[in-house]
């Protein structure tokens, strides 16, 4: 009599069912992607001609409410540091104001359902009026079937579309941004005027 229903509430058990298999398999692989990742950054720091600093963190869920954390619920971050942007202003007292890019960093972390989400925070700086949008890099739906490949393919994506966010990128043509479909590049003035003390050139 009441079989139409019972199927319909057996869905909650299924999909429960789904989300705990989705966390043990993320339980089971994370330790491979953050020692991946250490891997890669201790390359990067090695090899890499500019020296912005390659770093990765574990995170754990936490709760405000209580300061508790949850440890089955791990969110591991591969990040650069920051890098002077070559711009220092002086003023009469001595005192100094330069200015400093902020690294990008992607994500590898857990979504309530078990899912993992790799979320790009890509570079900004106090010249930006405000920071750029997080960006989805990917949605993995079965953390089990993560390889070291498909990490390097996330990580390599999320660093193509974080240097378009940088200002060492920035001196491509608008034309070239046409065709550039990765790009979050963005332009913002320094804000020149004229200061009494600036010298006049005939």
């Amino acid at each position: 009599m009441f079989e139409n229903i019972l199927k319909v509430a057996d869905q909650y058990d299924e999909g429960l069912a789904q989300v705990k298999n989705r966390r043990e398999q993320w339980l089971e692989k994370y330790e491979m992607v953050r020692d991946h990742l250490k891997n890669m950054a201790a390359y990067l720091n090695q090899h890499a001609k500019y020296k912005q600093g390659f770093f990765v963190d574990t995170l754990f869920a936490y709760n405000e409410d209580i300061m508790g954390t949850n440890s089955r619920l791990p969110s591991i971050t591969f990040r650069t540091g920051s890098m002077p942007m070559l711009v220092t202003f002086r003023n009469s007292m001595g005192e100094k104001k330069a200015y400093t890019e902020e690294g990008f960093s992607v994500s590898f972390t857990p979504s309530i359902t078990g899912q993992i989400v790799a979320f790009l925070q890509p570079h900004y700086s106090s010249l930006d009026k405000e920071p750029p949008e997080i960006a989805t890099l990917a949605l993995i739906n079965k953390p089990g079937e993560l390889t070291p490949a498909v990490v390097e393919e996330i990580i390599t994506k999320g660093m193509e579309v974080a240097f378009q966010s940088s200002f060492t990128a920035m001196g491509s043509t608008p034309e070239e941004e046409e065709n550039n479909e990765k790009k979050i590049a963005k332009r913002n003035p320094i804000g020149f005027r004229k200061h009494d003390t600036t010298e006049k050139v005939i």
